[in-house]
């Protein structure tokens, strides 16, 4: 009776289970890696001493999961705090890197009074369909005290 339970359970546990992704990201400024996130990461902000802030600095992301796409584009897209539409970046490699001037971010936010840009984040197939944006990146520029 037990192996005939134990059978049933076997053939019933793959219809009832289901295996979730794990989205993760890294952050740098320039080079060097300033965070680290995943799809369970509930702070996605980070402060930004904007008077350390040089010509040609750059944040960057590089974001993968543990299924990679083929033959897709990896976008990110930066919004300010009044949902203006600032910059997107794109690439064809997986776990490549989308990066962003800093200083380009600055002077939009000082022409718009933006405090917070938020950093947003979608595949898209050969097809043309995509995959639902997703937030994964909250930077503030701090003035100095």
């Amino acid at each position: 009776m037990n192996k005939i339970l134990i059978t049933i359970g076997l053939l019933i546990l793959p219809l009832i289970g289901f295996c979730d992704t794990l989205d993760y990201w890294h952050v740098y400024y320039n080079d060097s890696v300033i965070a680290k996130f995943n799809s369970v990461s509930q702070d996605l902000k980070i402060e930004i001493d904007r008077s350390k802030i040089k010509e040609g600095d750059t944040l960057t992301v590089r974001h993968g999961d543990d299924t990679p796409c083929i033959n897709c584009k990896f976008v990110l897209f930066v919004r300010d705090d009044k949902k203006r539409k600032l910059r997107i970046t794109q690439t064809d490699e997986f776990w490549g890197k989308l990066s962003f001037q800093l200083k380009d971010l600055i002077e939009f936010g000082d022409k718009n009074e933006s405090k917070r840009y938020d950093f947003y984040y979608w595949e898209q197939y050969a097809s043309g369909d995509k995959t639902s944006m997703k937030l994964v990146l909250q930077v503030i520029f701090k003035e100095e005290e």
